[in-house]
C-alpha cells in the first residue's frame, strides 16, 4: 500500500468498531466519540492500530488537560482576534503536487509585546481541526513557518512547558499525517532557538525540516512547494497572506459551533484535569 493510501470509512469499518469498543472504557475519552474523528486519528496512524490506540489517548488526554490550547476556541474572543492582528495562521487553497495541505505561521506584527504563544498555537490546531472537518482526511500536511520579524525577545516570552506541550502534541496526538516544515527566511539567532526546541524534537520530526535561509531567492522553496501553491507575498500564484488570513477568519467563524460542540462533548474537566504546574518561562536564562 501506497504511503499515501487513503482508505474509505467502510473499508476500515472493523478496524472503528474495534476502536469503538476499545474507547468505551478508556477514562479521558467523551462519552460520545464521532466514527468520524477515530477514522481521521486512524487515518494519521496509517491504519496501525495500536498507534491509533496511542494517538488516541495522547488526543484526548491532552485535550482535556491544556485548556491554553484547547478551550475557549471561539474566534470572536477578544484574546484571539488579538492574536490574529499579530501573527499569520492559514491553509493555502492550493494543496501541492502530492496533495498535501499546506499550513503557513508567521509573525504579523513583530513587537515582541504583541505575541502570545498559547493563542498563535491555539488558532494553529483550530485551523487543523477546521481543516479535518471540512477535508476529511488528506494525504498529508505540510508546515511552513516565516521566520521574518522574529526576535529573541518572542522566545523569552514562550513558557518551556507549553512548548514542550505543543512538540507532544505535534509528535503523538495530531490526526494528520505531518509530511514536512519548511522554514523560510532563517534568521541568525536559529542556533539558539534550535537549541531550545531540539530537546523536546524526536529525530523522525527533525528529520522534516527544511531551512531556507534568503528572501532574495526562493528557488529553493519552489523545488519543494510550486509557485501555483504559495501566496504572493512568496512569488507564488495565489492571493496574499492578508486576504488568506481573511479567509480563514471566516472559516473559523463559521465554525464557532462546531468547537463549541467538540468541547462540550469532553469529559468532565474536574474528573480529567489534573492541577496545572507553575509555569517555567525563559525569563531568567541567557540567550544574548
Amino acid at each position: 500500500m501506497s504511503e499515501d493510501k487513503i482508505l474509505s470509512i467502510e473499508e476500515v469499518k472493523d478496524d472503528l468498531q474495534s476502536l469503538r469498543k476499545w474507547i468505551s472504557g478508556e477514562k479521558y475519552a467523551p462519552n460520545k466519540v464521532d466514527d468520524k474523528i477515530l477514522y481521521l486519528i486512524h487515518h494519521s496512524c496509517y491504519y496501525d492500530l495500536d498507534k491509533t490506540k496511542d494517538t488516541i489517548k495522547v488526543y484526548f488526554s491532552m485535550r482535556n488537560k491544556i485548556p491554553e490550547f484547547f478551550a475557549d476556541r471561539d474566534v470572536n474572543r477578544k484574546n484571539l482576534q488579538t492574536a490574529l492582528e499579530s501573527v499569520y495562521v492559514n491553509t493555502f487553497p492550493a494543496r501541492d503536487p502530492h496533495g498535501y495541505r499546506i499550513l503557513f505561521h508567521s509573525l504579523r506584527l513583530y513587537e515582541p509585546s504583541k505575541y502570545f504563544f498559547s493563542d498563535s498555537v491555539k488558532l494553529i490546531y483550530m485551523t487543523i481541526d477546521a481543516c479535518n472537518h471540512l477535508d476529511g482526511a488528506l494525504p498529508g500536511y505540510i508546515i511552513m513557518f516565516d521566520m521574518v520579524g522574529v526576535k529573541l525577545g518572542h522566545i523569552a516570552r514562550v513558557n518551556l512547558l507549553l512548548l514542550h506541550k505543543f512538540f507532544q502534541y505535534v509528535q503523538e496526538g495530531l490526526p494528520v499525517r505531518l509530511k514536512a516544515i519548511h522554514i523560510v527566511n532563517v534568521i541568525p539567532v536559529i542556533d539558539k532557538i534550535m537549541l531550545l526546541i531540539k530537546p523536546f524534537m524526536k529525530k523522525e520530526l527533525y528529520s522534516m525540516i527544511h531551512f531556507h535561509k534568503t528572501a532574495d531567492n526562493y528557488d529553493a522553496l519552489y523545488e519543494h512547494l510550486p509557485r501555483e501553491c504559495l501566496p504572493s507575498d512568496f512569488g507564488g500564484q495565489l492571493a496574499s497572506l492578508n486576504e488568506l488570513q481573511e479567509q480563514n477568519i471566516e472559516r473559523l467563524r463559521a465554525l464557532v459551533p462546531f468547537f463549541k460542540e467538540d468541547e462540550s462533548m469532553r469529559l468532565n474537566k474536574s474528573k480529567a484535569m489534573d492541577e496545572p504546574p507553575e509555569p517555567v518561562t525563559l525569563d531568567a536564562l541567557e540567550l544574548d
